[in-house]
């Protein structure tokens, strides 16, 4: 576990054997900076770059640490390593099967399926990636790109009407106003909302961290609905795996960002999840 990618930039056991990234199993964190050291850091105790921070500096509305000191990631972290341990010692796998994989295979695994599962994220970013980086002949992707792709979503080059969201650093970009108006489903979220679904390999619900107002849910269910008929031709693969529960012959699509499951709920906030996570402690105990 790392809040620093640089430091693991060579790196010979990343799954697309692209030079400057980092190996499968490091686990990111979200950067930490502790007041006394600000100044005085050398590459030993430097925090890494908190890319869910406006591009100022100033912190995104959603994030209460200036306020508060919270243990989030703390918790993220033990929720990762818990459903790594899970998956690894699965009673469904056979003795063949686990030496088979490995810490590395199964972090890739849970982060694919985090933005892969239907309905697929399809992402643009604003103000994101510098003009000269934004050539996919690129061999060294930059880290927003990077952090989607591993997560499962599809990087889109510009607004169309398959875009999910997009995530910009800020509002009122051109590619924010054509989507608005061109695909008004689509989710216009700020960095921190990609940054905290990669640190914690979950689909965050996008209402706290979306600029303006957040897209009917019924529109969205419409338009769920519209893509997932005309991804019959185009994309069986997803639509396969991931089928629409039907209730009294009404579809309904659990997109993850308005979804139904106790899992991505704002009931279930991380104080719930801190005192679940305590009492289990105490039971194994």
């Amino acid at each position: 576990m790392d809040d620093r990618e640089d430091v693991w930039a060579n790196a010979k056991n990343n799954v697309t054997g692209r030079p400057g990234e980092p190996p499968d199993n490091l686990l990111l964190v979200k950067p930490y900076h502790w007041k006394p050291f600000q100044g005085y850091a050398d590459v030993n105790n430097a925090s890494g770059q908190d890319l869910s921070k406006t591009e100022d500096g100033r912190k995104s509305p959603i994030d209460k640490s200036d306020e508060k000191e919270t243990d989030a990631q703390l918790l993220w972290t033990a929720d990762i390593l818990r459903r790594l341990h899970e998956r690894y010692y699965s009673s469904t796998l056979s003795q063949e099967e686990r030496e088979g994989i490995s810490v590395p295979s199964l972090l890739q695994a849970m982060r694919k399926e985090t933005f892969l599962r239907f309905p697929q994220v399809k992402v643009v970013f604003s103000g994101l990636i510098p003009i000269h980086k934004q050539n996919k002949q690129v061999q060294v992707r930059p880290p927003v790109v990077r952090y989607a792709e591993e997560l499962g979503a599809e990087v889109l080059p510009g607004i169309t009407d398959e875009v999910t969201h997009v995530v910009a650093a800020r509002d009122r970009s051109e590619k924010i106003r054509q989507a608005r108006k061109e695909v008004p489903s689509c989710f216009i979220v700020h960095t921190s909302w990609l940054m905290e679904c990669y640190w914690s390999i979950t689909r965050k619900d996008v209402r706290p961290y979306h600029m303006g107002p957040v897209p009917d849910q019924s529109a969205n269910q419409q338009g769920a609905a519209a893509a997932a008929a005309g991804a019959v031709g185009n994309n069986k693969k997803n639509v396969e795996e991931s089928k629409p529960k039907k209730k009294d012959d009404t579809i309904l699509l659990l997109d993850s960002d308005e979804e139904e499951s106790d899992e991505d709920d704002e009931s279930d906030d991380d104080d719930d999840f801190a005192a679940d996570l305590e009492s289990e402690m105490m039971k194994q105990g």
